[in-house]
């Protein structure tokens, strides 16, 4: 075996794969506490205890590394610093500390409530059954309506878009229908669940997936894979798939603050986020999943404990949906995008299958992008600045979210905040402002876009947007809203529209608004398929493909275009290593 840029391949030679370990394997239990959170308490329990004359004794309470479980989330080395009992704080707000050297302490009632807390559980008979009154529907109507599509796009002059082919024209009518009876039935994917049927490794869990519409996931195909090796697989997991450990408390503040009761009165005040604690206890019990879809199919994607430090650039990804719909192991968000995105822009992507609302109402979604990232850092050993962050449509909508958190809350997530650099964001088909009618191309091509306005007002509702303790307008909801000062301290950021999307203008609006900030002449974005040299080396690129819709990199017949995009991410992502 030799090392790669981004982890081990396997020489066409070799028989078996790397054995995956048992901890990442989708037949693991979803445990009452995740073990990072019960160590932590345990800490947090030595950390209040009259210290030992001996400084060298370790409480039998901490396991040492070679005790730990592998694959246990690791705890913060701040963590395993004493504190004595006048130190933690009773106060009603969470303390934060000023700078990375000064531990940050964790409300004691904070801790009780996640101890206290049981785990989300997801519904499953109701979004079966609206999968089911969905799929008849759809196929019985089906045999009279595609009929029709197919007829009326033979002729240019009836296409939705005269500059459409054929293919384009007939696909986008079957998607416009398809999107406007998934909002009319309400269908969702049931929430994946580690240990759940559709994540074991049989042919039935691999079936209810599909007609889940969840997909069975990422897809990693190692070199000349042998019969025994496929047997390891099944027996042992998919290297292409991982349970993400839950952030603990000690990594959240202001708008994650976690709440001690349901009519928890306390005030959370910080320079980002006034207000009530948001997030309930029990989301910190429970795992998401995620999956790896890698430049290149022989490349194994890295493990946890690895001995060697991944020297590649990687894309924290998160799909597109409203944040009600779809999942990022189905066909279109995975196969389409994902997938083909890593294999064409050259770098590997970690797609985070976040889970949707209602289930999982703001700020949950927030807080699980939280998750993914550090367990990129403290599980998998990237630095920050190897780490993108992308989404399209909703995703992107989640990514700028998280740059804020990351950047507002550095003290509290890093134990060196001055580390801290996001290298860039890639932004695709940008839902930018929640239910902002004042930009023009929702109305003009609303009518042509795969999507309906109602799409929206359905995420927005879902979320609870309106229900939160500061308006719809607010920057951690309407990213336009942003001052110039963290428009300007923004990473570098790639956006992409589809010339005939309903969210074009926003894209526009917003990649001026950020090139104004940090000093860059504005545009007006011309619809051009290639970009020069110099407005790829550009630390704000928006990119817009003539007559293309809303999210066209998840449409079956837009693939060929998307990659042409894919590849000029590829370029500018290389610019943008040279900036560090």
């Amino acid at each position: 075996m030799h090392a790669t840029a981004s982890g081990p391949t396997l020489p066409p030679s070799r028989a078996e794969p790397p054995r995956i370990p048992k901890w990442s394997s989708a037949a693991a239990l979803e445990p009452t506490i995740s073990q990072s959170t019960s160590q932590r308490l345990q800490l947090d329990a030595v950390s209040r205890a009259p210290r030992s004359s001996n400084p060298t004794t370790v409480p039998p309470s901490i396991e040492s590394p070679a005790q730990r479980p592998f694959g246990q989330a690791r705890p913060r080395k701040t963590s395993l610093r004493p504190v004595s009992e006048e130190h933690i704080t009773m106060s009603s707000s969470i303390s934060v500390s000023s700078s990375a050297s000064t531990e940050r302490k964790v409300d004691p009632r904070v801790l009780a409530a996640i101890q206290k807390a049981s785990p989300p559980r997801p519904a499953v008979l109701n979004p079966l059954l609206r999968m089911l009154v969905f799929q008849v529907f759809f196929l019985s109507t089906s045999l009279v309506k595609i009929p029709w599509y197919l007829l009326r796009s033979i002729i240019p002059r009836f296409r939705l878009n005269p500059n459409w082919s054929f293919a384009t024209a007939a696909y986008i009518l079957v998607v416009r229908r398809v999107m406007r009876n998934l909002i009319r039935f309400g269908v969702q994917p049931i929430a994946p669940r580690k240990g759940g049927l559709r994540d074991r490794n049989h042919f039935l869990g691999t079936l209810v997936a599909c007609l889940n519409l969840s997909g069975p996931g990422g897809s990693v195909v190692l070199a000349k894979q042998s019969i025994k090796a496929l047997k390891l697989d099944a027996k042992h997991g998919r290297a292409d798939k991982v349970w993400i450990p839950p952030a603990g408390p000690e990594y959240l503040d202001g708008i994650l603050a976690v709440k001690t009761s349901p009519n928890d009165k306390r005030r959370i005040t910080t320079d980002a986020y006034t207000g009530p604690p948001l997030l309930d206890p029990k989301w910190l019990k429970w795992s998401i999943r995620a999956l790896w879809f890698t430049h290149k199919p022989e490349i194994v994607p890295p493990q946890p404990r690895a001995t060697t430090k991944p020297s590649r650039p990687v894309i924290c990804y998160f799909h597109g949906g409203a944040g009600v719909t779809f999942n990022a192991g189905d066909a279109h968000m995975g196969m389409n995008l994902a997938k083909t995105f890593a294999r064409n822009a050259g770098i590997d992507l970690f797609s985070v299958d976040y889970n949707l609302a209602p289930f999982a109402p703001s700020p949950v979604q927030l807080y699980q992008a939280v998750s993914a990232y550090l367990y990129l850092i403290n599980e998998l050993k990237y630095s920050p600045e190897q780490i993108y962050i992308g989404g399209d449509s909703h995703g992107s909508w989640m990514t700028l979210q998280l740059e804020r958190y990351l950047r507002s809350y550095k003290h509290v997530v890093f134990d060196d905040p001055a580390s801290f650099k996001i290298p860039g964001l890639v932004l695709l088909s940008p839902w930018i402002a929640p239910e902002d009618l004042s930009f023009k191309s929702r109305e003009k091509n609303v009518d042509t876009d795969i999507i309906a306005l109602s799409y929206e007002e359905w995420g927005v509702s879902a979320q609870g947007l309106k229900k939160l303790p500061y308006p719809l307008s607010d920057p951690w909801s309407t990213h336009s809203n942003k001052s110039i000062g963290e428009l300007a301290a923004m990473p570098p950021c790639f956006i992409a529209n589809g010339g005939g999307e309903t969210l074009l203008d926003e894209g526009t609006h917003f990649a001026n608004l950020m090139r104004k900030a940090k000093n860059l002449p504005t545009s007006t974005s011309s619809q051009r398929i290639v970009l020069s040299p110099g407005e790829l080396n550009c630390k704000v690129v928006h990119h817009v493909y003539p007559h293309e819709v809303h999210d066209y990199f998840t449409v079956d017949t837009e693939v060929a275009n998307a990659i042409k995009v894919y590849k000029q991410i590829g370029t500018w992502i290389k610019f943008t290593q040279t900036l560090l």
